[in-house]
């Protein structure tokens, strides 16, 4: 390591942090693993039988009653959502221009960047 490495090391680590460094910079590193030979070509029939097989079963299943109920409260909640967002979504027709106006101003407003001079 360079003087200039170590004199660093020297202002931000202690003593015994910086030999568990050196002492970990100096053991020998594992030797790399080699990645898995992939298996020799297999042919189109054996993959086809392989993925018929596995969709028999993802289709032979049981389905479990959890996920049923789940899916019933998933769809109560979306009609649920529905029915509120329709009975929100008149709420300013009934304001007048000027009334749509001020609000538009003060929303405007409200999500303006704060200055931070002063």
């Amino acid at each position: 390591m360079s003087k200039i490495g170590k004199a660093f090391m020297s202002l931000l680590l202690d003593k015994k942090a910086r030999e568990a460094l050196e002492n970990a910079a100096a053991r020998p590193k594992p030797a790399p693993q080699h990645p898995p030979q992939p298996s020799p070509e297999r042919s189109q029939a054996s993959i086809k039988a392989q993925l018929d097989a596995t969709l028999d079963g993802i289709e032979n299943r049981p389905q479990s009653t959890l996920g049923q109920t789940a899916s019933l409260t998933r769809q109560q909640l979306i009609q649920n959502a529905r029915h509120v967002h329709a009975a929100r979504q008149n709420v300013l027709d009934d304001l007048s221009a000027e009334q749509k106006m001020k609000l538009q101003v003060m929303a405007m407003k409200a999500m303006a960047p704060k200055s931070t001079t002063r």
